[in-house]
Protein backbone atom coordinates (compact mmCIF):
# COMPACT_ATOMS: atom_id res chain seq x y z
CA UNK A 1 0.00 0.00 0.00
CA UNK A 2 1.21 3.67 -0.68
CA UNK A 3 2.10 5.92 1.70
CA UNK A 4 0.88 8.68 0.09
CA UNK A 5 -3.16 8.94 -2.21
CA UNK A 6 -2.06 9.09 -5.49
CA UNK A 7 -4.19 11.03 -8.50
CA UNK A 8 -6.89 8.75 -10.30
CA UNK A 9 -4.81 6.53 -12.49
CA UNK A 10 -6.05 5.60 -15.98
CA UNK A 11 -8.21 2.40 -16.37
CA UNK A 12 -6.14 0.88 -19.34
CA UNK A 13 -2.01 -0.49 -19.06
CA UNK A 14 0.13 -1.01 -22.34
CA UNK A 15 -0.40 -4.47 -23.83
CA UNK A 16 1.39 -6.88 -22.14
CA UNK A 17 3.94 -7.72 -24.64
CA UNK A 18 4.73 -3.82 -24.54
CA UNK A 19 5.57 -3.50 -20.82
CA UNK A 20 7.53 -6.85 -21.26
CA UNK A 21 9.44 -5.58 -24.24
CA UNK A 22 11.22 -3.48 -21.53
CA UNK A 23 11.42 -5.59 -18.82
CA UNK A 24 8.25 -3.95 -17.19
CA UNK A 25 5.28 -5.72 -15.52
CA UNK A 26 1.68 -4.74 -14.36
CA UNK A 27 3.52 -3.79 -11.00
CA UNK A 28 6.00 -1.40 -12.64
CA UNK A 29 2.12 0.72 -12.57
CA UNK A 30 1.38 0.98 -9.30
CA UNK A 31 1.71 3.98 -6.68
CA UNK A 32 3.37 1.86 -4.05
CA UNK A 33 5.80 0.55 -6.27
CA UNK A 34 6.94 4.26 -7.42
CA UNK A 35 7.63 4.96 -4.03
CA UNK A 36 10.09 1.98 -3.12
CA UNK A 37 11.88 2.83 -6.56
CA UNK A 38 12.39 6.54 -4.85
CA UNK A 39 13.03 5.39 -1.47
CA UNK A 40 15.67 3.24 -3.23
CA UNK A 41 16.86 6.21 -5.76
CA UNK A 42 16.09 9.58 -3.77
CA UNK A 43 16.92 11.64 -7.09
CA UNK A 44 14.99 14.84 -5.92
CA UNK A 45 16.74 14.30 -2.42
CA UNK A 46 19.07 17.65 -2.60
CA UNK A 47 17.15 19.79 -4.55
CA UNK A 48 15.94 23.20 -3.00
CA UNK A 49 12.40 23.46 -2.58
CA UNK A 50 12.01 26.17 -4.43
CA UNK A 51 13.10 24.39 -7.48
CA UNK A 52 11.05 21.29 -6.18
CA UNK A 53 7.94 23.62 -6.21
CA UNK A 54 8.24 24.83 -9.83
CA UNK A 55 8.78 20.85 -11.01
CA UNK A 56 5.79 20.00 -9.52
CA UNK A 57 4.29 22.87 -11.14
CA UNK A 58 5.59 22.34 -14.67
CA UNK A 59 4.66 18.28 -13.90
CA UNK A 60 0.80 19.00 -13.28
CA UNK A 61 0.86 21.29 -16.34
CA UNK A 62 1.92 18.78 -18.04
CA UNK A 63 -0.66 16.29 -16.85
CA UNK A 64 -3.16 18.49 -17.72
CA UNK A 65 -2.14 18.81 -21.68
CA UNK A 66 -0.51 15.73 -22.33
CA UNK A 67 -2.37 12.64 -21.10
CA UNK A 68 -4.78 11.17 -23.07
CA UNK A 69 -6.48 7.55 -23.87
CA UNK A 70 -4.08 7.12 -26.66
CA UNK A 71 -1.32 7.98 -24.48
CA UNK A 72 -2.66 5.31 -21.74
CA UNK A 73 -1.16 2.37 -24.31
CA UNK A 74 2.51 3.36 -24.27
CA UNK A 75 4.89 1.89 -21.42
CA UNK A 76 5.99 4.18 -18.79
CA UNK A 77 9.60 5.00 -19.44
CA UNK A 78 8.85 7.32 -22.15
CA UNK A 79 7.80 10.83 -22.06
CA UNK A 80 4.96 10.43 -24.63
CA UNK A 81 2.99 7.77 -21.55
CA UNK A 82 0.06 9.03 -19.30
CA UNK A 83 1.91 6.88 -17.30
CA UNK A 84 4.81 8.40 -17.03
CA UNK A 85 3.10 11.91 -15.66
CA UNK A 86 1.79 10.14 -13.38
CA UNK A 87 4.75 8.75 -11.94
CA UNK A 88 6.22 11.67 -11.90
CA UNK A 89 3.76 13.74 -9.81
CA UNK A 90 3.48 11.10 -7.69
CA UNK A 91 7.41 10.74 -6.74
CA UNK A 92 7.51 14.61 -7.14
CA UNK A 93 4.77 14.82 -4.12
CA UNK A 94 6.41 12.01 -2.13
CA UNK A 95 9.39 14.09 -1.75
CA UNK A 96 7.40 16.93 -0.17
CA UNK A 97 5.77 14.15 2.18
CA UNK A 98 9.39 12.72 2.90
CA UNK A 99 10.62 16.70 3.71
CA UNK A 100 7.22 16.80 5.69
CA UNK A 101 6.51 19.97 3.73
CA UNK A 102 3.21 20.87 2.59
CA UNK A 103 1.80 20.79 -1.14
CA UNK A 104 2.55 24.68 -2.33
CA UNK A 105 -0.85 23.94 -4.69
CA UNK A 106 -4.05 21.93 -5.30
CA UNK A 107 -3.40 18.75 -7.01
CA UNK A 108 -3.91 18.82 -10.98
CA UNK A 109 -7.54 18.00 -12.12
CA UNK A 110 -7.41 15.77 -15.31
CA UNK A 111 -10.15 16.45 -17.90
CA UNK A 112 -11.02 15.03 -20.85
CA UNK A 113 -10.11 17.90 -23.68
CA UNK A 114 -13.02 18.64 -25.78
CA UNK A 115 -10.70 19.52 -29.44
CA UNK A 116 -13.92 18.26 -31.87
CA UNK A 117 -13.81 21.67 -33.41
CA UNK A 118 -9.55 21.82 -33.96
CA UNK A 119 -8.54 21.96 -38.02
CA UNK A 120 -6.09 19.21 -37.38
CA UNK A 121 -5.15 16.45 -35.15
CA UNK A 122 -1.46 13.88 -35.40
CA UNK A 123 -2.80 10.34 -36.23
CA UNK A 124 -1.03 9.67 -33.10
CA UNK A 125 1.53 10.96 -30.47
CA UNK A 126 4.74 12.19 -31.68
CA UNK A 127 3.73 11.42 -35.23
CA UNK A 128 4.64 14.74 -36.71
CA UNK A 129 2.00 14.09 -39.77
CA UNK A 130 0.32 17.35 -39.42
CA UNK A 131 2.07 20.49 -37.75
CA UNK A 132 1.07 23.84 -36.51
CA UNK A 133 2.72 26.85 -36.21
CA UNK A 134 1.39 29.50 -33.57
CA UNK A 135 1.98 33.20 -33.85
CA UNK A 136 1.02 36.43 -34.86
CA UNK A 137 -1.27 37.27 -38.36
CA UNK A 138 1.05 39.88 -39.11
CA UNK A 139 3.99 37.58 -39.19
CA UNK A 140 1.95 34.25 -40.84
CA UNK A 141 -0.19 35.66 -43.62
CA UNK A 142 3.22 35.97 -44.77
CA UNK A 143 3.86 32.34 -44.40
CA UNK A 144 0.92 30.96 -45.89
CA UNK A 145 0.80 33.89 -48.66
CA UNK A 146 4.64 33.85 -49.92
CA UNK A 147 6.35 31.10 -47.40
CA UNK A 148 7.95 34.05 -45.76
CA UNK A 149 9.84 32.99 -42.35
CA UNK A 150 12.89 33.66 -39.70
CA UNK A 151 14.93 31.11 -38.95
CA UNK A 152 16.65 32.02 -35.71
CA UNK A 153 20.20 31.68 -34.10
CA UNK A 154 20.63 29.30 -30.70
CA UNK A 155 21.80 32.52 -29.56
CA UNK A 156 19.17 34.71 -30.70
CA UNK A 157 17.05 32.56 -28.73
CA UNK A 158 18.89 33.37 -25.69
CA UNK A 159 17.90 36.70 -26.12
CA UNK A 160 14.53 35.72 -25.43
CA UNK A 161 14.89 34.41 -22.17
CA UNK A 162 11.55 36.71 -20.99
CA UNK A 163 9.41 34.71 -22.55
CA UNK A 164 8.71 32.01 -20.14
CA UNK A 165 7.73 29.95 -23.17
CA UNK A 166 11.41 29.74 -24.76
CA UNK A 167 13.59 29.79 -21.65
CA UNK A 168 15.33 26.57 -22.30
CA UNK A 169 19.14 27.40 -23.22
CA UNK A 170 19.77 26.37 -26.60
CA UNK A 171 23.01 26.16 -26.45
CA UNK A 172 23.76 23.90 -23.60
CA UNK A 173 21.82 21.36 -21.71
CA UNK A 174 21.90 20.36 -17.93
CA UNK A 175 21.44 17.49 -16.29
CA UNK A 176 22.23 16.54 -12.09
CA UNK A 177 23.15 13.02 -10.73
CA UNK A 178 21.96 12.93 -7.13
CA UNK A 179 25.13 13.55 -4.90
CA UNK A 180 24.55 11.09 -2.71
CA UNK A 181 25.18 8.50 -5.11
CA UNK A 182 28.20 9.79 -6.54
CA UNK A 183 32.02 9.14 -5.68
CA UNK A 184 34.88 11.04 -7.04
CA UNK A 185 38.04 9.48 -6.92
CA UNK A 186 40.87 11.86 -6.20
CA UNK A 187 44.06 11.77 -7.31
CA UNK A 188 45.83 10.49 -4.20
CA UNK A 189 42.99 7.92 -4.24
CA UNK A 190 40.66 9.60 -1.72
CA UNK A 191 37.06 8.78 -2.53
CA UNK A 192 34.69 11.92 -1.49
CA UNK A 193 31.41 12.29 -1.97
CA UNK A 194 29.89 16.23 -3.23
CA UNK A 195 27.80 17.91 -0.69
CA UNK A 196 25.50 18.87 -4.00
CA UNK A 197 24.13 16.86 -6.76
CA UNK A 198 26.62 16.63 -9.55
CA UNK A 199 25.67 18.60 -12.92
CA UNK A 200 26.51 17.51 -16.26
CA UNK A 201 26.33 19.92 -19.41
CA UNK A 202 26.35 18.90 -22.91
CA UNK A 203 26.78 21.55 -25.65
CA UNK A 204 27.48 21.69 -28.99
CA UNK A 205 27.61 22.73 -32.63
CA UNK A 206 25.82 26.11 -33.72
CA UNK A 207 22.24 25.85 -35.21
CA UNK A 208 19.49 27.99 -37.17
CA UNK A 209 15.93 26.99 -35.78
CA UNK A 210 12.15 27.08 -36.96
CA UNK A 211 10.10 25.57 -34.05
CA UNK A 212 6.47 24.74 -34.79
CA UNK A 213 3.89 22.31 -32.45
CA UNK A 214 2.69 18.87 -33.42
CA UNK A 215 -0.91 19.40 -31.85
CA UNK A 216 -3.59 21.86 -31.96
CA UNK A 217 -4.15 22.79 -28.17
CA UNK A 218 -5.95 26.43 -27.36
CA UNK A 219 -3.66 26.91 -24.70
CA UNK A 220 -0.55 27.24 -26.71
CA UNK A 221 -2.12 30.68 -27.74
CA UNK A 222 -1.52 32.29 -24.63
CA UNK A 223 1.89 30.92 -24.03
CA UNK A 224 3.33 33.12 -26.78
CA UNK A 225 3.48 36.78 -26.73
CA UNK A 226 0.82 38.55 -29.53
CA UNK A 227 -0.23 35.02 -31.03
CA UNK A 228 -3.62 35.44 -32.54
CA UNK A 229 -3.61 32.56 -35.06
CA UNK A 230 -1.94 29.74 -35.91
CA UNK A 231 -0.68 27.95 -39.85
CA UNK A 232 -1.55 24.38 -40.08
CA UNK A 233 0.97 22.49 -42.10
CA UNK A 234 -0.62 19.39 -43.72
CA UNK A 235 2.42 18.09 -45.58
CA UNK A 236 5.14 18.37 -42.93
CA UNK A 237 7.88 16.71 -45.65
CA UNK A 238 6.91 19.12 -48.66
CA UNK A 239 7.27 21.55 -46.03
CA UNK A 240 10.87 20.58 -45.38
CA UNK A 241 11.62 20.26 -48.73
CA UNK A 242 10.83 23.60 -49.97
CA UNK A 243 12.68 24.82 -46.87
CA UNK A 244 15.75 23.34 -47.45
CA UNK A 245 16.06 24.76 -50.97
CA UNK A 246 14.94 27.80 -49.81
CA UNK A 247 18.51 28.08 -47.66
CA UNK A 248 20.91 26.33 -50.13
CA UNK A 249 21.98 29.52 -51.05
CA UNK A 250 22.01 30.92 -47.89
CA UNK A 251 23.69 27.83 -45.79
CA UNK A 252 26.14 25.92 -48.50
CA UNK A 253 27.52 22.81 -46.55
CA UNK A 254 25.10 22.94 -43.30
CA UNK A 255 23.26 20.21 -42.59
CA UNK A 256 19.37 20.35 -42.41
CA UNK A 257 17.36 18.29 -40.14
CA UNK A 258 14.02 17.91 -38.92
CA UNK A 259 12.23 16.05 -36.50
CA UNK A 260 10.17 15.93 -33.27
CA UNK A 261 12.14 16.93 -29.90
CA UNK A 262 13.03 14.27 -26.95
CA UNK A 263 12.18 15.82 -23.68
CA UNK A 264 14.03 14.46 -20.70
CA UNK A 265 14.17 14.81 -16.94
CA UNK A 266 17.12 16.88 -15.91
CA UNK A 267 16.96 15.16 -12.28
CA UNK A 268 15.85 11.22 -13.43
CA UNK A 269 17.86 10.44 -16.51
CA UNK A 270 16.93 6.87 -18.37
CA UNK A 271 19.43 4.24 -18.83
CA UNK A 272 21.39 5.24 -22.12
CA UNK A 273 19.45 8.62 -22.75
CA UNK A 274 21.52 10.74 -25.35
CA UNK A 275 20.90 14.43 -24.64
CA UNK A 276 21.74 16.41 -28.00
CA UNK A 277 21.71 20.10 -27.26
CA UNK A 278 19.61 20.86 -30.29
CA UNK A 279 17.00 18.40 -30.58
CA UNK A 280 16.65 17.68 -26.61
CA UNK A 281 15.03 20.04 -23.87
CA UNK A 282 13.37 19.90 -20.11
CA UNK A 283 10.50 17.73 -19.57
CA UNK A 284 8.84 21.25 -18.29
CA UNK A 285 8.82 21.98 -21.68
CA UNK A 286 7.03 19.27 -22.79
CA UNK A 287 3.51 20.53 -23.50
CA UNK A 288 4.46 22.48 -26.15
CA UNK A 289 5.12 18.68 -27.99
CA UNK A 290 7.58 20.84 -30.49
CA UNK A 291 8.73 19.58 -34.01
CA UNK A 292 12.30 21.57 -35.22
CA UNK A 293 13.10 22.27 -38.68
CA UNK A 294 17.62 22.90 -38.18
CA UNK A 295 20.34 23.80 -39.93
CA UNK A 296 23.33 22.73 -37.90
CA UNK A 297 27.06 24.05 -39.02
CA UNK A 298 29.33 21.90 -37.85
CA UNK A 299 32.10 24.42 -36.99
CA UNK A 300 30.30 27.50 -38.87
CA UNK A 301 29.11 29.96 -36.74
CA UNK A 302 25.24 30.74 -36.66
CA UNK A 303 24.29 34.05 -35.23
CA UNK A 304 21.63 36.28 -35.27
CA UNK A 305 19.11 35.08 -37.83
CA UNK A 306 18.23 34.41 -41.61
CA UNK A 307 15.01 35.32 -43.72
CA UNK A 308 13.95 32.79 -45.96
CA UNK A 309 11.00 33.07 -48.72
CA UNK A 310 9.70 29.26 -49.84
CA UNK A 311 7.11 30.59 -52.36
CA UNK A 312 3.19 30.58 -51.77
CA UNK A 313 1.86 27.67 -49.27
CA UNK A 314 -1.52 27.51 -49.76
CA UNK A 315 -1.08 24.11 -50.95
CA UNK A 316 0.30 22.87 -47.73
CA UNK A 317 -0.94 24.81 -45.28
CA UNK A 318 -3.96 26.78 -43.79
CA UNK A 319 -4.81 29.75 -41.38
CA UNK A 320 -6.56 29.34 -38.23
CA UNK A 321 -7.98 32.29 -35.99
CA UNK A 322 -7.53 31.93 -32.15
CA UNK A 323 -10.49 30.19 -31.21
Amino acid sequence: MSEIPSLPLPASLPREEAMRSWGQAASSYEPDVWEFEYRVHRYLGRVPEAELRARYDGVARNLQTIVSADRNVIPINSFLSSWYWYRKEHQTRFEFFLRDLPLHRPWPVIVKRDLSTAPARPRSPNAGDVLFRYGERKWLQGLLDFGRLRMKSAKEYALMEKDPARQDDEQIKHSYSPGQYVTITMPDGRDVHPTGDLKRSTSGTDYFLYCVSMDWDPHLFDDFSGTDCCVVIKNPDEFARRLERAAANLLPGWYFHHCPVEYFDTHERVRNERIDNAMSKEFRFAYQREYRFLFAGFGMAATGFIDLELGPLQDITELHMRP
